[in-house]
């Protein structure tokens, strides 16, 4: 079946937290309809009234006057089956949004047919889009849709929406314009799902739209950190937009760090995996904070919470590497133009240009910008390998130097070519 022949629902929801089996619950969902050419037909928004705590208020905003005459899911059954029935399911992190779902279905006693799920995060993979950790923010930026995180249900599926059809048109001229193609079964008709006659008014919140706040530190670096890595799976993508949900708020409980471990295990991940995946994100946070050239008592604190809540340990040793690639200067690498000479980047940078980390991509476009062409790997031919740690161990670090090829640190590099860096 064509997408193009398909119709669509894009969900979103806002929940209590990370994990429906911790007993957690949606607390505000948003369902638009839009047809096969990407057009919406219809959107619905309500809070629920999840019959229990509201979990992170401080990251989804949404307090307890809210849900003052709010229905509860069972309420609304018959409103979000009219919308789900005979359509495919998109989501940003699928994974995420129809297990609630799911659960909700569960516990109201409704009996459905398997959600046929389309996962903007695995579309936006598949078209080759580079969008740091493929959070929903960073996919937007990159393919031109302007949206800041709100954390509001119908704000999240607009922007999803957005980036489904941008995503159609790179879909189809790759040839991946059909269901199966995507990996995703034909929806059953519309008469082959349940239906219930339980329809209630949606009820939005009293403040109206989510005003945006100033994120937390650690929020903030988890935001930009995702810009930093271009590379990661689907999967690991998957878990840290969890990942990152749980530590907008600089808190991690035991209960989150529980429901965290669901999910890595619903992903399929091993305690080595996650603890590669959590050494590495502390990693990039570390050198997101560093970035100025310093990590105040403030930063320290909370680079300390997030090291300790993840059992990862290595923030001085991480500091100090970060400082020696820093303290390369420009004239310590010479000062004779670049121009005209091949260069060829090795490891994770650590600079940022305009505000944004400078990703592999990036890195390519500013020097050859610059006048340098570019080379992929290390040959006798290359004249420049740029590092971001002079001590790096990488394979092409070790073959430069077996080569004698001219080794520059990252930090010196960009203002020797003109680019500025933060």
């Amino acid at each position: 079946m064509r997408l193009r022949e398909c119709s669509f629902v894009v969900v979103d929801c806002e929940t209590t937290g990370l994990h429906p089996g911790a007993h957690h619950r949606v607390i505000e969902l948003a369902l638009i309809s839009i047809d096969g050419s990407g057009h919406r037909e219809d959107a619905w928004c309500t809070l629920i009234n999840p019959g229990r705590d509201l979990g992170p208020t401080d990251v989804h905003r949404v307090r307890g006057r809210d849900l003052r005459g709010a229905p509860a899911f069972g309420d609304v059954l018959g409103d979000v089956l009219d919308r789900l029935a005979g359509r495919v399911v998109v989501a940003h992190n699928a994974t995420f949004d129809c297990a609630f779902l799911n659960e909700e279905f569960e516990r109201a006693g409704v009996e459905t047919p398997a959600l046929p799920a389309l996962c903007t995060m695995r579309l936006a993979d598949r078209i080759g889009l580079r969008a740091g950790h493929l959070a929903l923010t960073d996919c937007c930026r990159a393919i031109g849709i302007s949206y800041e995180a709100t954390h509001a249900a119908m704000d999240d599926a607009g922007a999803c929406a957005q980036l489904l059809a941008c995503c159609m048109p790179r879909l189809e001229a790759a040839g991946l314009d059909d269901l199966a193609a995507l990996g995703c079964p034909v929806p059953l008709p519309r008469d082959a799902w349940p239906a219930s006659d339980q329809h209630h008014a949606p009820v939005h919140r009293s403040h109206g739209p989510v005003a945006l706040h100033e994120p937390t530190f650690v929020g903030r670096l988890a935001r930009e950190a995702a810009a930093r890595s271009a590379f990661v799976t689907v999967e690991v993508a998957a878990y840290l937009d969890v990942l990152d949900r749980a530590l907008e708020d600089r808190y991690l409980s035991a209960a989150e760090q529980e429901e965290l471990a669901q999910v890595a295990g619903v992903l399929g991940f091993s305690a080595d995996e996650i603890r590669r995946i959590h050494a590495d994100y502390l990693g990039t946070l570390i050198a997101v904070a560093y970035r100025d050239g310093m990590v105040t008592d403030r930063e320290r604190a909370d680079l300390d919470l997030v090291s300790e809540v993840l059992g990862i340990n290595g923030i001085d040793e991480t500091l100090a590497r970060l400082a020696t690639a820093r303290g390369t200067t420009a004239a310590e690498c010479g000062g004779r133009s670049l121009v005209g000479l091949s260069v060829c980047f090795t490891g994770t940078l650590l600079c940022a240009h305009n505000g944004r980390l400078i990703t592999r991509d990036d890195a390519h476009a500013l020097a050859e910008r610059a006048g340098l062409n570019i080379a992929t790997r290390v040959t006798k031919k290359l004249d420049v390998l740029v590092v971001a740690d002079p001590n790096s161990l990488s394979g092409k670090a070790q073959k430069a130097r077996q080569y004698g090829t001219r080794i520059i640190a990252e930090t010196a590099f960009w203002p020797m070519i003109g680019v500025e860096v933060d």
